[in-house]
This record gives structure tokens, C-alpha cells and sequence, in this order.
């Protein structure tokens, strides 16, 4: 299935433990892909997160279609291969993309 910005979708980012990083299959927001390799932003319930800087917060609603509240979590942004976006879940709504967006922008170096 081809992912269009801003789909959410199931990511199986696997078992292994590496730190602070995600695991298992978890929501996530596509960014991009190119050449088998998609760009995206991992997805948490755990309201805690929205501490850091670089985090959105995202209500659940009939777009998205997201079980619980969620934090994006931008400064966990990443490249994963394509094989494995599991499913799709929904889309953001406009004002939850201009959200992302500006977090985006807060933590890149391109301004």
C-alpha cells in the first residue's frame, strides 16, 4: 500500500532492546519514502513523554483513529525499512499536521 504524509500506521519495529529506542508493533506517522525506506515518527500513550521538546501531542479522533491520546515522538525520528509498515490506521487532521509540522521545524537544523 502506498503511504501518503501524515497516514497513521502500525510499525513492526521488532524485539530487540537497544536503549531508549521503540519496540514491538506500535503506531507511528509516515513522513516519506524513498528507494524501500520510509521516514517516521513513532507514536506513544505515555503522557509523560510530552516532557521533552521535541514531542506533539495528538487526541484521538475519527481521522486518525487512534485508541488513546498519543504523544509524537519527533526527536525519535527515524528511517526504517519499508517492509515494516503493517497497516494503516487513519490520517492526521490538518491541525495535528501543522503541529507536527512546527515540532518539525523546532528540531532540525533547516530553518
Amino acid at each position: 500500500m502506498k503511504h501518503a504524509s501524515g497516514d497513521v500506521v502500525l510499525v513492526d519495529f521488532g524485539a530487540t532492546v537497544a536503549g531508549r529506542e521503540q519496540i514491538g508493533i506500535r503506531p507511528s506517522i509516515f513522513l516519506s519514502e524513498e528507494g524501500g525506506v520510509s521516514l517516521i515518527v513513532p507514536l506513544t500513550s505515555n503522557l509523560g513523554r510530552l516532557k521533552f521538546a521535541g514531542t506533539a501531542r495528538i487526541e484521538p479522533d475519527s481521522t486518525n483513529k487512534l485508541a488513546k491520546t498519543s504523544v509524537a515522538l519527533v526527536f525519535q525520528l527515524g528511517a526504517i525499512d519499508s517492509r515494516r509498515l503493517v497497516h494503516h490506521i487513519g490520517t492526521l487532521s490538518t491541525k495535528d499536521r501543522r503541529a507536527l509540522n512546527r515540532v518539525l521545524r523546532s528540531i532540525t537544523l533547516i530553518k
